[in-house]
């Protein structure tokens, strides 16, 4: 494998570094991050769709959850 390469964590494909989206521990590709993940409503942050809650109609990592919760 070329050194401006990597792995997806997803897929196991080959990519170039460039298009490379670090999500915790994991390296994925683009048509990974866009298949697997989305953006929380909140705060920004990517985060694996399995991990999301949705709280009135919002997409919320499990962080933003948490506070939205905390505070009703």
């Amino acid at each position: 494998m070329p050194l401006n390469h990597f792995i997806c964590s997803c897929c196991g494909k080959s990519k170039p570094i460039d298009q490379r989206i670090l999500l915790g521990g994991d390296a994925l590709c683009y048509a990974c991050a866009e298949e697997f993940t989305t953006l929380c409503d909140r705060c920004g942050e990517r985060v694996y769709r399995r991990e999301t809650r949705q709280v009135n109609h919002h997409t919320l990592c499990p962080q933003c959850c948490g506070k939205v919760r905390a505070q009703n």
